[in-house]
This record gives structure tokens, C-alpha cells and sequence, in this order.
């Protein structure tokens, strides 16, 4: 079951606070106890607002996660888009049109994906701290919620805001909401997680084989 979202006080975004004078202890309990998992599977909803489109784009799919170490991010079924990383590249997947992308876990059109899932290069909450600033944070009830905004000139060329949701019970991130550069709102909502699982044999192998290379 999904969570319902809560709202930000953007009120609070604009006054100019240092990262410092916000409570970010639950966002940092997330990060520590995420490591502290093998595996992780959950479903997840997706929902895309453009610009251009007068209704969002809906998707359920699912996330494999081992925590540090590699990931699969699979919409649609059957499946119409995957993110894969391996442990070296991050692969993007069109599997409608058999087309792919791989790219350097740093580049900055995937590097957020990274960092909000604790994966890369010093990935970790004080990683995520050095790339964006805290801009506002709210509390209700079991759940804590973070805006942040990217730092620098790279990542702001992609994204204008992003907002995860923790759910104070199980320190586990169970909503993210990007603002892209282009106007597009990206909101994923996850259920709650199997946790320590086997997981699928192969699930993070690309068979590049099958996938027509940009």
C-alpha cells in the first residue's frame, strides 16, 4: 500500500535557512539503516506531469536494490522502461524500442538516481548534502519529508527540486518527487519493502545484445 503524501510549508523554503538549522537526523537514520539491508524489493507508482501533456503519465513497476552495490529500475507491465546498474555502468533502457544508454555513474543525467538510492561514488547522507542544499523540511505524524536543491551547475541543468518523503517507523524513503529543468514533475511512490529477499538470478545483467546502443 502506498503512503499518502505530505505538504511541504513553502513558506519555509523561502526564508533562506542554513541546511544546519533543519532537523535532517531522520534523513540521516534512513541512509545508515538502507545499509544496513542485503536486498531490497518493493513496488512502486509512478506518475509523470508534462508540460505538454494535459494528463500525467502513470506507471507501476518494482525496484531490486542491493544497498551500495547494484539496482534495477523497471516501469510498465509488461515492462516499457528499465534503469540498471551493474556495479560499474548505469544502463538506460527503452524496452519498447530496444534502444539503450549507458552512462559513467557520476554523469549527471543519473547521478541523483544514485545518490537518492545510496549507490556511487561516496554516495551516503553526507554526499547527498554536499550536491544539493536543504531548503525545508516538515514532520505529521510518521512521516518526515525533505526539499532539496541541487548545488551545482550540473545537476542544476537537469533538476530544479527534489523531495523525499521517510517514513519515521521504518526509515525507509517511500516517496521522491523531482522538478526538472524543463517543467516536468516526477513523483515515485513505494510500497512498503521486502527486505533481506533473495532476489531474482541475473536481475542486475544487462544482455546488451538485445538493445540497439546510442
Amino acid at each position: 500500500m502506498f503512503r499518502t503524501f505530505i505538504v511541504f510549508v513553502l513558506a519555509v523554503c523561502q526564508l533562506g535557512i542554513a541546511t544546519a538549522a533543519f532537523d535532517l537526523e531522520p534523513l540521516k537514520q534512513s541512509y545508515a539503516k538502507q545499509k544496513t539491508y542485503t536486498s531490497v524489493k518493493v513496488k512502486m507508482r509512478q506518475t509523470k506531469k508534462l508540460p505538454s501533456m494535459t494528463q500525467p503519465v502513470k506507471n507501476t513497476g518494482y525496484l531490486w536494490l542491493m544497498p551500495g552495490k547494484a539496482f534495477r529500475w523497471q516501469l510498465g507491465d509488461p515492462k516499457v522502461q528499465s534503469a540498471v546498474f551493474d556495479g560499474q555502468q548505469v544502463y538506460l533502457l527503452n524496452e519498447k524500442k530496444k534502444t539503450a544508454e549507458a552512462h559513467d555513474p557520476n554523469d549527471r543525467k543519473v547521478k541523483p538516481l544514485l545518490l537518492m538510492l545510496g549507490i556511487g561514488e561516496a554516495a551516503s547522507f553526507e554526499s547527498l548534502l554536499e550536491n544539493f542544499e536543504v531548503t525545508g523540511v516538515t514532520r505529521t505524524g510518521s512521516q518526515y519529508a525533505a526539499a532539496l536543491s541541487p548545488k551545482s551547475g550540473k545537476l542544476k541543468r537537469v533538476i530544479v527540486q527534489m523531495v523525499l518523503q521517510v517514513s519515521l517507523k521504518t526509515d525507509y524513503i517511500e516517496r521522491i518527487e523531482w522538478t526538472q529543468k524543463d517543467g516536468s514533475v516526477i513523483i515515485t511512490e513505494f510500497a512498503r519493502p521486502e527486505l533481506n529477499a533473495a532476489l531474482p538470478k541475473d536481475i542486475f545483467v544487462v544482455d546488451k545484445n538485445r538493445y540497439q546502443w546510442k
